[in-house]
Formats: C-alpha cells, structure tokens, sequence
C-alpha cells in the first residue's frame, strides 16, 4: 500500500512559517488553488490568504498548479496573484510541476508543493521529491458527497507528517 507522508501539516496556508521555509533554503512555493488558496469556483481570495502572499512574494517565487481545466478561471486567479498560473495540471502527473520547476528557474530541493489532497498535490510533490506542505481544505463542509467520499478514501493512505507548521511568522 502506498503511503503518502506530508512533509508538514498545516491548517491554513496563513499558517505557514515562512522563515523556516527560508532556513530550509526554500527559494519558490507551489501552489494548489480550489480549496487551498481560495475557496472552489469563486475566483476570489479570502482577504487573509491574498495579503499573506503578498508578504511571500517578498522572498519566494509563486506558481499556481490546479486540475481545473477552467483556463480562463485559473489563469484570472494567477494574475490577481501575481505569479504563473498552469490549469488541467495532471497532478499527480508530473509534467506541469516540472514545467512549473523550469518557469522559476528552481531545482526541486529548492521548492515546496503546498495543497489540500494527499493523492494529487501531495502525491505529485513526492514524485519530484519536494518538500510538501499538507492544509485542511477551505472548503470541507461545503463539498460535494463525491469529493467527501474520496477524501476520506485519501485518509487511508496518509502517513501522519514528521513536523506540524503552526507557528506563525
């Protein structure tokens, strides 16, 4: 059976310790979208996410990498960002990740992969052994039965993470 072990947890991305990031020689930070950094369909960032990234864009390169094949919707979302966006990634396949690594001129030591779904962001992060952030989706209450259903099938497969990231910067 597969075992799929964030490196960390945490419950939000605003939660996320940045200058741990940096000590770990950290130089990018990818992204999930729906759920991770703004709630599923709405195109809009909850006010706290959106200034949190203002302050990592300050020290890291941003990328978003999402499944949603909404390329109107994902690349909106990237703009208002401020970073490169990739819809229909494939996670956890792993060619966008790699074209993602490639367009921020980093090497996979050097970035994390933060998402809410162990089998595609976590899995795809694993893949190209990068650190990975796993966060409770924004969402959860809200989703659909199917998306409930797989997330607790993902449960089954998840390895409790060696670190917890609560601290804030």
């Amino acid at each position: 059976m597969v075992r799929l072990k964030p490196t960390y947890v945490a419950q939000r991305v605003t939660d996320i310790n940045l200058e741990d990031l940096k000590k770990e020689n950290i130089k990018g930070l990818i992204f999930d979208l729906d759920n991770t950094l703004m709630p599923p369909k709405t195109g809009n960032y909850p006010e706290d996410i959106f200034s949190w990234l203002e302050l990592v864009k300050k020290d890291f390169k941003i990328a978003i990498l999402s499944n949603n094949p909404d390329k109107d919707y994902v690349r909106k979302a990237g703009k208002k960002a401020g970073c490169v966006a990739y819809e229909k990634a494939g996670k956890p396949g792993i060619k966008a990740a790699l074209q993602a690594l490639k367009d921020l001129e980093l090497l996979p030591e050097e970035v994390v992969i933060i998402g809410d779904r162990p089998l595609t962001d976590i899995f795809v992060g694993q893949r190209l052994g990068i650190i990975t952030i796993l966060v409770d989706p924004i969402m959860k209450r809200e989703e659909i039965q199917i998306v409930k259903f797989l997330r607790k099938l993902e449960k089954l497969f998840v390895s409790s993470a060696k670190k917890n990231f609560t601290l804030k910067e």
